[in-house]
């Protein structure tokens, strides 16, 4: 049985962020699990998908807090089809603003560059890290981030519904 997901949501995140990663969660995964409701989606599911993420996809690439942002964004505002430019434009612009926030904040989104670690000479042990730093900063960080964007979309759909009522 998985140890239990506690989402980044509310207050105490940097607690939460220390439990689900001693329980083993990833960066990735506690960025886009601590959305799945607001998604829609299955926990396991968005588990299974943020998993290859962690540690810069274990090179040092691409933070996994950004990759687990990117993932939930999709998962809100990507458009079932290619060809609904007017969706694909929100998410480009909900996608460019969590980019240069995150950035704005951290200067950077690339893993080993956040965390000062470089890639360790040997293959990490199961369920290890080849980074020393946490991450728990950037973790809390990137949540309020993407929750901030969810508020932003919320708040603007409500405002909608409310010119449209009185019309």
């Amino acid at each position: 049985m998985d140890p239990v997901f506690t989402p980044l949501r509310g207050e105490d995140r940097e607690n939460k962020a220390r439990a689900n990663k001693a329980a083993g969660y990833r960066c990735s995964q506690q960025i886009s699990c601590s959305f799945a409701d607001d998604l829609g989606e299955d926990l396991e599911r968005l588990i299974r998908l943020g998993m290859p993420f962690g540690s810069g996809m274990g090179r040092g690439q691409v933070c996994g807090c950004v990759v687990g942002a990117m993932l939930v964004l999709g998962l809100r505002f990507a458009p079932s089809s290619v060809a609904d430019k007017a969706a694909r434009k929100v998410l480009t612009r909900k996608q460019n603003a969590f980019l240069h926030a995150f950035e704005e904040r951290h200067g950077s989104i690339i893993c080993r560059e956040l965390t000062g670690h470089a890639r360790q000479s040997g293959p990490a042990e199961a369920g290890g890290s080849f980074f020393a730093n946490s991450c728990i900063g950037l973790m809390v960080s990137a949540s309020h981030l993407v929750e901030d964007l969810l508020q932003e979309e919320a708040e603007a759909a409500a405002a909608e519904q409310t010119q449209e009522a009185q019309a």
